[in-house]
Formats: C-alpha cells, structure tokens, sequence
C-alpha cells in the first residue's frame, strides 16, 4: 500500500568501495551510547517526551564520529515531527559516508514532509542511483513528481511501480490524476490502470476505483464508508480515504477550491487519529504526511490561479492599456522636448557667445 512502509531500515548499511560491499559496522561500538539509545525507547514507550529528546543528545555525544547514532536520532526526532532537525542529522551522517544509500532515503522523507518536494526528488533519485534495484518500489517519488505538477514523470513512475505492485488502488488513483492533468478525464478513465480490486481490501477503495472509471457516483463512495458496523478507528480511516481520494478526483477535475476542502477534512481526520501523521523512522510516508503536504501545494496552486485570474481581469487589461498609454505619451514629450531643445540649441549658443563678447570689452 502507498501509505505503507517499504521496509528501509536505517541500520543495514551496505557501503561500497572499490566495488565490493563491505561487511556490515558494528552500529554502536560504545555500549554506553546504546544504551542512552535503549533508555530514550523506554521513555518513549512511557510518554515521556522531553526525556526521550535529552537522552537522544546525550547518547549521540558519546561518540560525535558514529554515523549510525545521528540515524537513530534523527528517527526518534521523527516521531516527533521535527524534520528540520531530522534533515540535519541525516546529513551529518551522509557527510560520513555519501554511499551510505538508506540515509537519502531517510532524509528525502524528512524533506518531503517539511514540504520540500524538490529536496525530496533528489535524494529519493540518489538512492536509486546507489540501489537501482528499489526503483519499481518506490512509490514516494511517484507521489512527489504528481505534487510538483510534473505529470508525465509522475505517470510514467506509477506504470512503472504497477509492474511491482498491482494490488494497490491508490496506483490507479494517482496515475489517473496524472492522466488527467495531461490529456483530460476521458483518456484517464480510458488509460485507468488495471487493479487486483478483490485484494485491496480498504473500504473504500474498490468502489473510488469504480468512482474514477465514472461507474459510480460520489454518494456511492460515502454509502461504502457506512458499510458494515465499522469502529471509530476502521471510520476514521474509511472517511479519510473517502475525502483524500475525492480531493484528488476534483484535482483532476481543475476543481482546485474543492480540491482543498476535501484534503483539509483529511488531514482534519489524520490529525485527530493516531497512525495517520509522523512516527514514520522506517524511511516511509503516512497518509496523513501526503495530505498534509498536497494542502500547501494546492494552497500554492490556487493562489498562484487568483493571481493570474486578477492580471487578466477587464480591470487589470484596462489599467494595464493606461499606463502604457501614459508611458507611450511620457516617451513622446521627451522625445519632443529633446527635439526642441536641439533646435534651440544654436540660437542658446550664438546669444552665449554675444554675451562673451560684450563681456570682453
């Protein structure tokens, strides 16, 4: 599944040098260090926040050299939702190892839900380069490449991960949008791509499937989230997919207002459930991460679309014919003026020079 871990684990490092993989490193040499490590997970589990962010600092200042603590701080950072922090000490380690591919990852994860897409891309294209074999997997840089707005590569990644995962509705979802933005909803319902409908068994995504290919309505979709006698928790996550994937939809659509108010009232279920945002040191994306981050872009987008709308108002095209108007007609005066004190310019001298003469005698 897209919201779903792909199982990059921070501590299998695989470093190459002159070709060959070396043997793994012992990730903490210091006892003392992991064992700062070991007490910040108690306080964690125990609730104890400020404990866990000293016992993490404490445990790294055992030995400032050891790439593999600033990982591990930077994951239970994560947990947190302190990405900045998180970037810097994934950085670090990088600095300690720029082959160390898991850690771009990581940190291409942290860059993303600091809303930085660009950052993301990249680091998420240098962990490719370093373990091609991930490519077909990664799902996060599809994502990425559909919220930048560029299409084509966001369709062309999802055709690609379908070839290593065709049980995931959420494919179908975005590569449908991707579509969409490019070539109209009637190609996209055309070029939908195929799904094990059967073995995706989140409700409701077989029937916002069925929603995309224009078979049902939207009411349906809501009709499927009252399905059955679901818990709060099986609810929280049924109405989040409902609004996040209709959001979607009215992007597809270049409905970008509604757009926004069906991933705000996403993120509204994500922020008030757990599981949903964050607690992420996997090297993966939440749910509740995309809509977060698909909300400031489509904030972008629609400011970005008022803009443009003002500058071609009647009002706009109209002060913009005055003032040029008034500069083709200041251009002229000058042009004028300057043709009358050329002529000028002669008779100025003559008086000059009488003026000079007079003087000498």
């Amino acid at each position: 599944m897209l919201c779903l871990s792909i199982g990059v684990a921070a501590q299998q490092f695989q470093a190459r040098q002159n070709g060959q993989r070396d043997q793994k490193p012992v990730a903490f040499p210091k006892v003392e260090q992991e064992e700062f490590f070991l007490q910040a997970i108690d306080a964690l589990q125990a609730g104890n926040t400020n404990a866990v962010l000293e016992l993490v600092d404490r445990a790294v200042g055992v030995d400032v050299t050891n790439r593999f603590a600033y990982i591990k701080r930077a994951q239970l950072l994560d947990i947190f939702s302190l990405d900045e922090r998180a970037v810097k000490d994934y950085s670090i380690a990088i600095s300690y190892d720029p082959t160390f591919a898991d850690v771009y990852q990581l940190r291409g994860c942290s860059h993303f839900k600091a809303g930085r897409l660009d950052d993301a891309v990249a680091d998420w294209n240098m962990f490719l380069s370093l373990k091609p074999e991930k490519e077909a997997l990664h799902w996060q840089i599809c994502v990425a490449y559909a919220l930048q707005g560029q299409f084509n590569e966001g369709r062309n990644q999802f055709e690609w991960h379908w070839t290593a995962n065709t049980k995931d509705v959420e494919v179908a979802l975005w590569h449908f949008m991707c579509t969409a933005r490019l070539d109209g909803l009637d190609k996209a319902r055309g070029a939908m791509i195929e799904v094990k409908l059967s073995e995706d068994k989140r409700v409701p995504m077989e029937t916002l499937y069925e929603f995309y290919m224009g078979k049902v309505t939207e009411a349906d979709v809501w009709l499927a989230v009252e399905q059955g006698t679901p818990d709060a928790a099986e609810r929280a996550k049924r109405e989040f997919f409902a609004n996040y994937y209709i959001g979607v939809h009215r992007q597809a659509e270049g409905k970008l207002t509604e757009a926004r108010e069906f991933v705000e009232k996403a993120l509204g279920i994500a922020y008030r459930n757990e599981g949903f945002i964050g607690n992420s040191p996997g090297g993966q994306l939440r749910a509740g991460d995309m809509a977060r981050v698909h909300l400031g872009v489509l904030e972008i987008l629609i400011k970005d679309a008022a803009a443009l709308a003002a500058a071609q108002s009647p009002e706009a095209m109209a002060a913009r014919r005055r003032m040029m108007f008034l500069s083709v007609g200041g251009l002229a005066g000058l042009i004028g003026l300057g043709v009358f004190l050329q002529r000028r310019r002669p008779k100025i001298v003559a008086e000059s020079e009488l003026v000079a003469g007079k003087s000498s005698t």
